[in-house]
């Protein structure tokens, strides 16, 4: 499991370069923050929405693959990952990257 670790340091924010893994309830929460149904990750992902259906309900795991082409397509809508103490996930208008 990897983590994006977020530190203070002499006033300063540092962030490590190592992408945060967000767990299955974590994406398909962030999904329902930006709006996207199951069709809509689905086609973002190259997936299809049976195969997003079942990976939300824990009907499958998923190969590490699939995992991760569902939440980069949900960090193109401009959600941002968490971690440490609060794991979790914002919105950050500044990078989403909405179909037009």
């Amino acid at each position: 499991m990897k983590f994006n670790v977020t530190f203070k340091i002499s006033g300063k924010e540092a962030v490590s370069t190592t992408k945060v893994r967000a767990d299955r309830e974590t994406l398909k929460a962030a999904r329902v923050r930006v709006g996207m149904e199951q069709a809509d990750l689905a086609k973002a992902a190259g997936l299809t929405r049976t195969t997003v259906s079942h990976f939300e309900n824990g009907k499958t795991a998923p190969h590490d693959d699939t995992r991760e082409a569902i939440q980069s397509a949900i960090e193109r809508r401009g959600i941002v990952f968490t971690n440490g103490d609060k794991p979790g996930f914002y919105y950050d208008k500044s990078k989403a990257d909405l179909p037009s």
